[in-house]
């Protein structure tokens, strides 16, 4: 495989120059982990996850999220990981460069890896991987298949469901209010609910696990998460930021993007009650 002519296929299908050298990244090391005997102790997430999802470039990530699943978070278990995908994929290597260094940011704590991805045509491309661990096994992971077509590869793995993809995303904007910076999330809140991807009874036990038990969040039940949300949603120096095209991947009416996950929110209270 040829890094470069992969990365000017992405760009052709109209990702920018950095997100096709991400997604380059991405669906190898997804691929990597698929084919690896790890690949039923990781699970991913984040924002590629979303990516996937949608089959939008507009949502395209430079990042790459996971969390290992009984497994160990220390420097020389991920090593050995990362060794582990060498021997994934023909004719691609990972290294590993610079030092592994511990995260501490907004409401995540993990590893961040720098790798450099190498080909034997001598391209390189420079990624990061950030690495959890899943510890709330009562949150079942689900089964997805990853498409990448542009270079007819696959990845079946486990992801975070949708109902814990977006309960993750709540718990952080409840929890950070309107110092939040992760615009996105709202965007993704919307697609979930817009294109039928959620569970109720589901998203309503990820709710309990997540943020009614957490008691530094102070909120108990839906209608605190309603009254919490519609608090920061309407803070105008919010929506501001809110309104940059760069988070609005769906290009939506901020007020009718608010308002849908609102309506669906509380109709989720009516059905509790």
């Amino acid at each position: 495989m040829n890094l470069q002519e992969v990365i000017q296929k992405y760009i052709k299908n109209g990702y920018s120059d950095e997100l096709a050298s991400s997604k380059v990244s991405q669906d190898l090391i997804l691929t990597a982990i698929a084919n690896s005997k790890y690949n039923q102790n990781i699970t991913i997430k984040g924002g590629v996850v979303m990516h996937n999802l949608s089959n939008d470039k507009r949502r395209a990530t430079r990042d790459l999220d996971l969390d290992f699943i009984k497994y160990s978070l220390d420097d020389k278990s991920i090593k050995n990981f990362i060794n582990e995908l060498n021997k994934s994929i023909n004719y691609i290597n990972f290294e590993i460069i610079d030092e592994i260094i511990p995260l501490h940011h907004q409401d995540y704590k993990g590893k961040r890896v720098f790798l450099k991805i190498k080909d034997n045509y001598k391209n390189e491309i420079g990624t990061k991987l950030d690495i959890g661990v899943h510890k709330l096994f009562q949150l079942e992971q689900e089964q997805y298949m990853f498409d990448f077509n542009i270079i007819n590869l696959g990845a079946n793995l486990l992801i975070n469901s949708h109902e814990q993809i977006f309960t993750e995303k709540m718990k952080s904007l409840l929890k950070f209010n309107i110092r939040s910076t992760r615009y996105k999330d709202i965007f993704d809140f919307y697609y979930l609910i817009d294109n039928k991807l959620l569970n109720k009874d589901k998203l309503e036990k990820c709710f309990k696990i997540l943020i009614y038990d957490d008691k530094s969040i102070n909120v108990n039940n839906v209608k605190d998460l309603i009254s919490q949300f519609e608090k920061i949603t309407s803070s105008r120096l919010y929506k501001i930021n809110l309104n940059n095209p760069k988070y609005n991947w769906l290009d939506k009416n901020i007020d009718g993007v608010i308002d849908k996950i609102k309506d669906y929110l509380v109709n989720m209270e009516t059905v509790t009650i």
